[in-house]
């Protein structure tokens, strides 16, 4: 219910964005560990494994590595390549995308691709928020904060121009409401807050403006692979939601789908960029 959605981000929002700007890192990764963590049980259910004995290897192992990713020197070249993993995971849930629903055994995910997945879908998200929170100062806080308004950009921006001028479909098997029209609207919407930001909040790094927007816009892509990679999830598993811990909205994955596929991206990118 509208209510719900309402009351839910009035209560969510504020305290999100005032541990974001005010909270010490530690708190930071605490917390956000502990969203990742619930969203890996989201994606136990999806996916299935919590009816097989992969439950007992997949949960605790990411447990793990979010605590190894949480003490991580984040210049380690480590850090670098997980977030290359995961982008380039990413890059294999488009191609999934596109030949839906070959890509699924007997109508569920292979319970090793399915722990592979989970893995590559939450770790990478993880350090990458981490380290656009580490920048420096009021850097980090404003570099989660440009995450979030490109991923609410293109959220709202796509939700507009859809409605208003949608005709083709972008993915007619697996999320029938979304359309090209829609992804463009996102698309210019993200570029806006981009330029915004290069032009007056950032330091846009070596490659200038240009470089900046485009980092943004690619990241901004991903997020919409992660919208419709866990929707083709939803879709084979015939649910509606991946949870109910929030009210009127779902799970923890049908909010942050998108800002899990964007935040590697947007990390590595800006790290490349000296941004």
């Amino acid at each position: 219910m509208l209510w719900q959605r309402v009351t839910t981000a009035l209560v969510l929002g504020p305290v999100a964005l005032a541990l974001i700007w005010f909270g010490p890192a530690w708190a930071v990764g605490a917390i956000l560990a502990l969203v990742v963590l619930l969203a890996v049980e989201e994606w136990t259910r999806l996916s299935a494994l919590a009816n097989t004995s992969w439950h007992m290897v997949f949960t605790p192992v990411a447990a793990a590595l979010l605590i190894a990713a949480f003490g991580q020197d984040k210049d380690s070249i480590l850090v670098d390549g997980t977030l290359v993993l995961g982008g380039l995971w990413w890059v294999s849930a488009a191609i999934w995308l596109r030949i839906y629903p070959a890509i699924f055994r007997d109508g569920r995910v292979p319970p090793g691709l399915a722990v592979t997945t989970g893995w590559l879908m939450f770790i990478p998200a993880y350090l990458g928020i981490m380290l656009l929170h580490g920048h420096p100062g009021h850097a980090g806080p404003l570099h989660v904060l440009l995450l979030l308004a490109l991923v609410w950009a293109a959220d709202t921006g796509a939700y507009f121009a859809g409605h208003r001028f949608g005709r083709r479909k972008l993915a007619p098997k697996i999320s029938p409401g979304k359309t090209w029209e829609g992804f463009a609207g996102g698309f210019l919407a993200a570029g806006l807050i981009a330029v915004l930001g290069a032009l007056f909040v950032f330091e846009p790094g070596r490659l200038g403006v240009a470089g900046f927007v485009i980092v943004c816009l690619v990241a901004v892509v991903f997020s919409v692979v992660g919208d419709l990679a866990v929707s083709m999830f939803k879709r084979q598993a015939q649910v509606k939601d991946t949870g109910h811990l929030l009210p009127g909205h779902g799970g923890i994955l049908d909010r942050l789908d998108s800002l899990f596929a964007a935040a590697p991206v947007l990390a590595l990118g800006l790290r490349w960029l000296g941004a």
